[in-house]
């Protein structure tokens, strides 16, 4: 097979020659992810509609941090197919399997995802290459891929990073500031100063209530998914088309059949700008949950760690709250 040169945003240029990697990569259920938005379906939310905001860039970004630091060849595997298990609008699944209770959470995806992989092509790739499967989804054993809340890891760094700088919300320098400033202690990434720490920590939260759990995204997982279940019960749709087709598939198979006025009134809802729409738990169509994301970094200093919050009291007000969740009301503006 022959090799791939990678050109990204964040970490430059790169030639990738190992097989199993080029063969991953080909697969039909990672060239998927090209067409998989790593926000959801909001149109007139058009972030979303950027190129860089899909799960395929996300995935490589993955690989390629994990690759840059000098991880096995495992872990950067399990980097880069963390993400292959995605339905279609990524995390509006949690919504559209509502009684399963992962709104708060976000974490449907993390239940199917051994289970999804194991019955994927990948697996035979995997075995192909002598590779064993469960070590490889087994994420205690790679804590540079993934690592709990409040702590940093590749997929953090990655996501927070690809769209902040797509987003012009940081410049190069600040971005290369943030990269360079990594380090490796025991296995898990840190800062290895605590102005990069307390730095990207500001810039996590930031990006939080802007767009990962604010108000946009609210509307976005409310609507969209009462659009994608009256589709679901009137058959212009099936469950596993969340995970065979891309969400441009999904939308052409709803906007054929859009006779509806149920699913006509979400469809057309979705093309208002968020400024149409207002928390107001007082008069409201939808009460809806958004998973909160905030990091607390540590640094390493004279060999020892620090939390980010431990050097900058504005960032320990701002995570003292703990929040683990939003709840919203959705209001239509009459």
């Amino acid at each position: 097979m022959q090799n791939l040169n990678i050109s990204d945003i964040l970490y430059g240029s790169f030639e990738i020659d190992e097989p199993v990697i080029l063969e991953i990569i080909s697969s039909s259920e990672f060239q998927r992810l090209k067409y998989i938005s790593s926000g959801g379906y909001y149109p007139a939310w058009s972030v979303l509609m950027r190129e860089q905001f899909n799960r395929y860039y996300h995935s490589l970004g993955v690989f390629l941090l994990l690759r840059r630091f000098n991880a096995s060849l495992e872990e950067q595997i399990a980097g880069l197919i963390h993400d292959v298990s995605h339905s279609a609008f990524s995390h509006t699944i949690d919504y559209i399997k509502s009684e399963i209770n992962s709104e708060k959470k976000q974490d449907f995806q993390d239940h199917i995802h051994n289970s999804f992989v194991k019955n994927s092509s990948i697996n035979h790739i995997l075995k192909k290459y002598g590779f064993n499967v469960d070590y490889i989804l087994d994420d205690t054993h790679f804590h540079l891929k993934e690592n709990s809340l409040p702590d940093i890891c590749a997929d953090r760094i990655d996501y927070c990073l690809r769209q902040a700088f797509d987003l012009k919300l940081i410049t190069n320098s600040e971005k290369q500031f943030i990269l360079n400033s990594l380090c490796i202690h025991k296995g898990s990434f840190v800062f290895n100063n605590s102005k990069a720490a307390i730095f990207f920590a500001d810039l996590f939260y930031k990006m939080d209530n802007l767009q990962w759990s604010g108000l946009s995204s609210a509307v976005m997982f409310s609507l969209s998914s009462k659009l994608f279940k009256r589709a679901l019960g009137l058959g212009i749709i099936v469950f596993d088309d969340f995970y065979y087709l891309t969400d441009n598939e999904i939308i052409q198979k709803i906007e054929s059949n859009l006779q509806d006025d149920e699913l006509k009134y979400f469809y057309t809802l979705l093309q208002k700008d968020v400024s149409y729409f207002k928390n107001n738990p007082n008069n409201y169509i939808d009460r809806v949950f958004c998973k909160v994301r905030r990091i607390n970094p540590f640094f390493v200093s004279n060999n020892k760690l620090y939390r980010a919050s431990e050097k900058d009291e504005h960032l320990a007000k701002k995570l003292a709250d703990n929040l683990k969740y939003r709840e919203y009301f959705i209001e239509v503006a009459s």
